[in-house]
């Protein structure tokens, strides 16, 4: 049977079936991010870019930069993230550096565990545990850290992170 029978046989069914058609009036034209006609009038309060306050150089196995990424979130989903063979961490948020309500958790975890040097300084030790270490090196890059404490203050800071089994397994190794 050709297409345009078809077509006319459905046409032919829908008039036969009642079909109806509802006209509205006075509908306001779509608007993006407008929820109803009275939103429109109310101008949208803009959601403020989040203060990037740490800088990720995510860098291959021959030491040359993949990638630079602004969070640890953003670190741990890079689809290049087991490529990463070393992570440069940098503050680079408001100065001077105010810790965090988690970062002063962790910094305090590792301070009783015995860590020593700044709070600003074992906290940035801390998010670099965090990271990515190559796994063939990655007790060197521990100890050079600061070792346990740095690991345990990374565990409280980030606990679910995909590092998070690898220094757990570390901590066991060392104890």
């Amino acid at each position: 049977m050709p297409r345009r029978a078809i077509v006319q046989l459905g046409l032919a069914g829908l008039v036969l079936t009642g079909c109806s058609v509802k006209v509205v009036e006075n509908v306001e034209p779509f608007r993006l991010g407008v929820t109803n006609a009275g939103d429109a009038d109310k101008p949208r309060v803009e959601r403020p870019e989040p203060v990037k306050r740490y800088q990720f150089e995510c860098r291959g196995a021959n030491g040359n930069p993949l990638i630079i990424l602004s969070s640890l979130e953003e670190v741990w989903a890079n689809t290049q993230y087991k490529k990463f063979a070393d992570v440069v961490v940098t503050y680079v948020g408001l100065q001077p550096q105010v810790l965090a309500a988690e970062e002063n958790a962790a910094v305090n975890v590792a301070v009783e565990a015995g860590a020593v040097g700044t709070r600003n300084d074992i906290c940035l030790a801390i998010v670099k545990a965090c990271t990515r270490n190559n796994p063939p090196t990655i007790s060197t890059a521990l100890y050079g850290l600061g070792g346990v404490p740095i690991v345990k203050g990374a565990l409280t800071l980030a606990p679910m992170a995909p590092q998070a089994a690898v220094l757990t397994k570390w901590l066991k190794e060392v104890a």
